[in-house]
């Protein structure tokens, strides 16, 4: 029923659906090719696919400007979650394609998916561009069936006597804070896990902030940084009398990531997941690089074929900073997934 909707949604848009060759010669994707012995060529062997990926490229080249095909992919690995050796997936190709295009086309593609399914989903889907992900969620996958967004507090600590904090802002670092609605009942062995898991997870500490039963502030860091200063990072974050608020500071990938992870754990801890929505955001403006610390140098974040946005181009050739530019990519995201 699903992929008969696929075909009927892809062929009234154009599209042609094309059957790729299965034994071919090994063009590598990344895992281990299944093999198949020539019968005729004694000692050579074909590979199965693990996707169509050589030719649809052909395909656009030899004209065919919309092509789509629900391809039997094998790759020779382990058994994950969301991985198995086996499977069959949706591919397609657009000639002289655009960002905006193909978001309005697997908008299409979803909705037809979902409506098969017995369910209806909302077109089109929001957009966030990567930078806001990491910053609010912590993650370039976030779930957005839970509330909770990760705020930016390094104004309040950027001339606060706790030393740690002002030192990062200081050195170009930010300071981050995650609001834990309910969690403020936790009893001081339950926050005091919370901090071992969060340095399980390769945090150096975290710091955590609450209002007591008078009004009163209470903080793991109460005497460093001070009442009035916590205070304002109660306020600042909007905290209630029941909400427990967890600080990280280093980068914003440090930070963010550390309280993106606990996120997600005392959402599913504290029952906050709203598994009755079905969250589809696309993460748009992924960074082209990133800095290989093993390298020593800026690489291709994801893989090196995808342009960057027209605005960053220049960058390419100025000599300005790699990790600033935007690329053309761009992932569908749903429930975290």
């Amino acid at each position: 029923r699903v992929l008969m909707a696929v075909r009927r949604l892809l062929d009234a848009q154009g599209f042609l659906d094309i059957e790729t060759p299965v034994l071919a010669k090994s063009t590598p994707e990344g895992a281990r090719d299944y093999l198949v012995p020539s019968r005729v060529h004694p000692g050579e062997f074909f590979a199965l696919p693990q996707s169509p990926q050589i030719f649809k490229q052909i395909l656009m080249i030899a004209g065919m400007d919309r092509y789509f095909q629900i391809a039997r992919c094998f790759r020779d690995e382990d058994l994950r979650a969301d991985r198995q050796p086996e499977f069959t997936q949706i591919d397609l190709e657009i000639s002289f394609a655009t960002p905006d295009l193909i978001f309005r086309v697997v908008e299409r593609l979803m909705e037809a998916v979902f409506e098969a399914n017995g369910e209806s989903i909302t077109v089109p889907f929001p957009r966030i561009p990567y930078a806001e992900a990491i910053a609010k969620y912590g993650s370039d996958k976030p779930d957005l069936r839970i509330a909770l967004e990760i705020a930016d507090v390094s104004s309040v600590f950027a001339d606060a006597g706790f030393r740690v904090f002002r030192d990062t802002v200081a050195g170009g670092g930010v300071v981050r804070a995650l609001v834990v609605p309910g969690a403020g009942s936790y009893s001081r062995s339950q926050v005091d896990k919370l901090v071992d898991e969060a340095i399980e997870l390769g945090a150096q500490g975290l710091v955590w902030a609450r209002r007591g039963p008078e009004g009163d502030v209470q903080s793991s860091i109460l005497k460093a940084a001070g009442a009035e200063t916590l205070g304002r990072l109660l306020d600042e974050v909007n905290a209630g009398a029941s909400d427990l608020v967890l600080v990280a500071a280093g980068t914003s990938t440090e930070a963010s990531g550390l309280l993106g992870q606990l996120r997600l754990r005392l959402a599913r801890r504290e029952g906050l997941v709203d598994e009755s929505r079905r969250a589809l955001v696309w993460i748009v403006d992924f960074p082209m690089f990133e800095w290989s610390q093993t390298e020593g140098r800026h690489m291709a974040m994801h893989h090196p074929f995808t342009a960057p946005r027209g605005e960053d181009r220049a960058r390419l050739d100025d000599g300005a900073d790699l990790g600033e530019i935007r690329a053309k990519a761009y992932d569908l995201v749903l429930n975290g997934s």
